[in-house]
C-alpha cells in the first residue's frame, strides 16, 4: 500500500513540470497577451491596484508589492545557498557583476538626458528618463538565473549577483531615484526624490530583502529537516507556476494605467522612442557584462551569468514602484514595460554568442603565455562547466 503513493504523486508532479515549461517557453507570448487584455480591458486590473495591504506610517502598501514579494521570496526558498561561500575564491566577477548592476545604468541614463533636450515635447522626455530612472535603480531581476542556467551558465556565480544586489538595493533603489530626479525637471523630478525619500529604502526592505532573506531561511531550514539533503537541483514545478502567475498578473495590472493612455491618446514617435531607448539601454548593459567578462579573462559559464545580470533588471519592482508611486504620469510606465519585454528578447538569444574571444589576452611576461595560447583562453571560453570558475 505505502508503495502506491508515490506512484500517484508522480504523474501529477511530471504534468506540473510539463505546464511549468510549456508556459516559461511561451512567456514573452504571454507578456504581451497579457499587455493586449491591459489595453483593451483595463478595469480588473485597476480594481486590483487599488487593493492595499495595510500602511506604516504615511507609507501604504499596495497589493502589487505584496505579489512581487512573493516571487523574491520564492527566488530565496529555491536558492542553493551553500554554493555561494565557493565565489569568494574568486570574488571579481561577483563584485564587478554588483558594481555593474548599480552603476551602469546611472551613467546610460545621464546619457540619455542629454540626447532627450532635443526632443520636440518635454513632458515625453521627462517620462522617458523617469521610467529608465526606474529601471536602472532596481537589483538584478530573479529571472536572471533561470535565463542564465537554460544557457549553461554559472548558478553559483548568476545567484551571488541577484542576491548582492538584492541585498543592496536599500541604498542602491534610493541613490538611483535621487539621481533620476537630478536628471529631470518639474513634477518628475519632485516625485522621483520623494519616492527615494519616503519609500525607497523601505519599499527594498520590505519587498526585496526581507522576502529574500525569509526564502533563503525558510530554505535553509527544510534542508536541515530533510537531514542535510538540498534536495532537486530543479525549482519546483509549483513555484515556478506561482511565479509566472504573479509575474504576469504584475505585468497586467502594472500595464493597465499606461496602455489605456496609449489606444486613447496613439503617439507613434513617442512609442518609438521609448522602444529605441529601452534597446539601447539593454543591449549597452547586456554587452558590457560580456565585455567585463572578457577583461576578466572567465570561462564561459562566468560569462553568461555575468552577462545576464548586467542586463536583466527586476522590471516588476519598477513597475510596481511606478504604478504605486507615480501614478500621475502613466506614461513613466511605457519605458519600463518596453524594457521587460526587450530584456526577455535578448535574454533569450544572446546566450549563443557567448563564446568567442572579447579583447586579446593581457598576458604576465613569462608565465602561463604558452598554456593559454594552446587553450585559447582569450576570453569567455566555451564547452565549460556551469559552474566552472575557480582556477
Amino acid at each position: 500500500m505505502a508503495g502506491t503513493q508515490p506512484s500517484r504523486r508522480e504523474p501529477e508532479t511530471g504534468a506540473l513540470t510539463l505546464l511549468a515549461g510549456a508556459l516559461q517557453r511561451n512567456l514573452l507570448w504571454i507578456m504581451v497577451g497579457a499587455y493586449v487584455l491591459a489595453a483593451v480591458l483595463p478595469g480588473p486590473g485597476e480594481a486590483v491596484r487599488s487593493v492595499t495591504l495595510g500602511r506604516i506610517g504615511a507609507t501604504a502598501l499596495p497589493l502589487q508589492a505584496g505579489l512581487l514579494a512573493v516571487v523574491v521570496f520564492n527566488a530565496g526558498l529555491t536558492a542553493r545557498a551553500e554554493r555561494l561561500p565557493a565565489l569568494l575564491r574568486r570574488p571579481g566577477p561577483l563584485a564587478l557583476g554588483v558594481a555593474i548592476n548599480a552603476l551602469l545604468p546611472s551613467v546610460l541614463l545621464a546619457v540619455a538626458s542629454v540626447g532627450a533636450e532635443g526632443w520636440h515635447n518635454p513632458r515625453e522626455a521627462q517620462s522617458l528618463l523617469a521610467g529608465l530612472a526606474l529601471i536602472g535603480a532596481m537589483p538584478v531581476a530573479a529571472g536572471a538565473t533561470v535565463f542564465s542556467q537554460g544557457d549553461e551558465g554559472s548558478a553559483t556565480l548568476s545567484l551571488g549577483l541577484v542576491l548582492g544586489s538584492t541585498l543592496l538595493s536599500p541604498l542602491t533603489i534610493p541613490l538611483g531615484l535621487h539621481l533620476g530626479g537630478f536628471l529631470t525637471t518639474g513634477g518628475y523630478a519632485a516625485d522621483l526624490h520623494a519616492a527615494a525619500k519616503t519609500a525607497g529604502s523601505l519599499f527594498a526592505v520590505l519587498v526585496v530583502v526581507l522576502p529574500c532573506l525569509l526564502g533563503l531561511l525558510t530554505g535553509r531550514l527544510a534542508t536541515v529537516l530533510r537531514g542535510g539533503r538540498s534536495g532537486r537541483g530543479s525549482t519546483p514545478p509549483l513555484i515556478r507556476l506561482v511565479n509566472l502567475a504573479v509575474v504576469v498578473t504584475l505585468s497586467y495590472t502594472n500595464a493597465c494605467g499606461a496602455l489605456r493612455q496609449v489606444i486613447r491618446r496613439p503617439d507613434p514617435d513617442f512609442l518609438l522612442l521609448v522602444v529605441a531607448a529601452a534597446a539601447l539601454m539593454c543591449s549597452v548593459s547586456f554587452l558590457c557584462g560580456w565585455v567585463i567578462a572578457g577583461r576578466l579573462r572567465c570561462d564561459r559559464g562566468e560569462a553568461v551569468a555575468l552577462t545576464y545580470a548586467s542586463g536583466m533588471n527586476n522590471s516588476s519592482a519598477s513597475a510596481v514602484l511606478a504604478a504605486t508611486r507615480i501614478p500621475d504620469h502613466p506614461a513613466v510606465l511605457l519605458p519600463i514595460l518596453a524594457y521587460s519585454l526587450l530584456q526577455k528578447i535578448l535574454a533569450g538569444s544572446v546566450g549563443r554568442f557567448i563564446g568567442s574571444p572579447v579583447l586579446p589576452p593581457v598576458l604576465p611576461p613569462g608565465r602561463e603565455a604558452g598554456r593559454d595560447a594552446a587553450a585559447g583562453r582569450a576570453g569567455p571560453v566555451s564547452g565549460s562547466s556551469p559552474d566552472a570558475g575557480s582556477r
